[in-house]
């Protein structure tokens, strides 16, 4: 076979819609799997990218501490879901030093499930319906009602809570979304730590944390610095 053989003959053209209808439905359903996977694994390649982006850029706004002023407008984007920084000055003036405090307790209280999710989770703005359920006693339907105990880590009420409304502000932004916010709970660490009152995970291997080594050495390197 020539050179040109050796390079043109590994290419598979997609198939026709005729020769599609011949196929058995074995081969249909191995080419359609194949075609999910790739698109499952470009998607969490994103979804990470995504991640790792936002931890760099946040650690060198912790590590510079003028980086995150500087670029207001990417910071309210990512906190609160606004380009309009004047608009989240308040609020955004007190993420550093809560930034802080969550790196201080994460190291006293052992709290690994901030770091239970992997950079190739998908993004969630709702719990995990295969693994949550409301319990039995909680009076507020799908309401948290007046209980805001998972906006309040080690006393310190979030900045993003709206105190007044008992809302959160930054409810379905990026940070909202990619981290552990939109999908609490999703390990039952965070339910005792929090007492959570709302929420039962229904599915055992729930109650595993599993750190990303990523994000756990990165806050790790930040507070470090600091």
């Amino acid at each position: 076979m020539s050179l040109i053989g050796h390079i043109i003959a590994p290419v598979h053209l997609p198939a026709t819609p005729e020769q599609t209808l011949k196929m058995s439905p074995t081969l249909r359903l191995s080419r359609f799997g194949t075609a999910l996977n790739v698109s499952q694994r470009l998607s969490k390649v994103r979804w990470a990218s995504a991640r790792l982006t936002f931890i760099a850029y946040i650690s060198f706004s912790v590590v510079s501490l003028l980086g995150g002023f500087l670029s207001a407008p990417l910071m309210t984007w990512y906190f609160f879901g606004d380009w309009r920084f004047w608009r989240h000055w308040s609020a955004g003036l007190r993420l550093l030093p809560h930034a802080f405090r969550l790196l201080k307790l994460m190291l006293r209280d052992n709290r690994g499930f901030m770091f239970s999710v992997t950079l190739t989770a998908p993004p969630r703005s709702t719990p995990d319906p295969a693994t949550t359920t409301l319990h039995s006693s909680w009076p507020h339907g799908g309401s948290c009602g007046a209980c805001s105990n998972c906006c309040r880590a080690g006393g310190h009420a979030c900045p993003l809570l709206d105190q007044n409304l008992g809302l959160c502000r930054g409810h379905d932004s990026f940070y909202w979304r990619y981290f552990n916010c939109g999908r609490f709970p999703s390990v039952s660490a965070e339910l005792d730590y929090y007492n959570c009152r709302k929420w039962v995970l229904s599915r055992r291997d729930s109650t595993r944390v599993q750190a990303s080594p990523v994000l756990s050495a990165a806050a790790i390197n930040v507070f470090e610095k600091r």
